[in-house]
This record gives C-alpha cells, structure tokens and sequence, in this order.
C-alpha cells in the first residue's frame, strides 16, 4: 500500500474487503488458508506454495512494520501476529456468515499496533 503512512493503515484497509466475502455468502476472498485446511496436510507441493504465499505476506508486513520503527525481530513476531489474526478472522467471518470478525480484527490490530509505536516513541 504505497499511500498507507504506517502498517496499520492497510490492517484498516483490509476490512473493508468485507463487501465481496458478504456478497459471495463469504466464499470469497484469500483462498489460502481454505485451501491449505484441506489439501496441505497430504499435498507437499501444496503446503510449500502455502508457505511461499504466507511468507511473502508475513515479509511485506515485516517491511512496512520496519519502516514503522520496529525492531527486524519484533517486526517478524507481529506480521505474523498479523496474519494469523487475520486468517483466523476469515475462518470466523465464513462460519458466522458475517464480516464482524474481520472487521474487529483488523481494527483491534491497527489499534495495537498504534499504541505499541507510541509506546515504543515514548520509551
């Protein structure tokens, strides 16, 4: 996200991204982890290409919450804090039929995360 100012900007964004789940009775949206739950524990190729995409999603946070002024470890811990959060949320959203659950999360992280940099700004 080249115009979000911190990593909490596209967490905020990632919310809205809410209407296509809803309009699709919530199939759509990140197909990863659906297909992972399924196919990884017996398909090796398939559990590699999961852990590409997650690392590739886990790295791209890591960057922006590096360029945010968190340490490279700390960084690494929270962007998959991040994303597990986040997958989990769409599990939640799918079984409940309702956006609330990502909205929450990607809210509460976005807050977290905020108050963690004005903490860490403070110290």
């Amino acid at each position: 996200c080249k115009e979000c100012q911190t990593t909490a900007d596209p967490l905020k964004a990632h919310a809205p991204s809410n209407r296509v789940e809803k309009k699709s009775g919530y199939r759509a949206g990140c197909p990863i982890t659906t297909v992972l739950l399924e196919l990884a524990p017996q398909e090796r190729l398939v559990a590699q290409a999961g852990r590409a995409a997650y690392n590739a999603r886990i790295s791209a946070l890591r960057g922006k919450l590096e360029a945010d002024g968190f340490t490279p470890a700390r960084a690494k811990r929270l962007a998959q804090l991040c994303t597990s959060a986040l997958q989990g949320a769409l599990i939640q959203a799918r079984v409940d039929r309702s956006g609330v659950p990502i909205i929450t999360t990607a809210d509460e992280l976005a807050e977290m995360l905020e108050l963690m940099l004005s903490m860490e700004g403070e110290g």
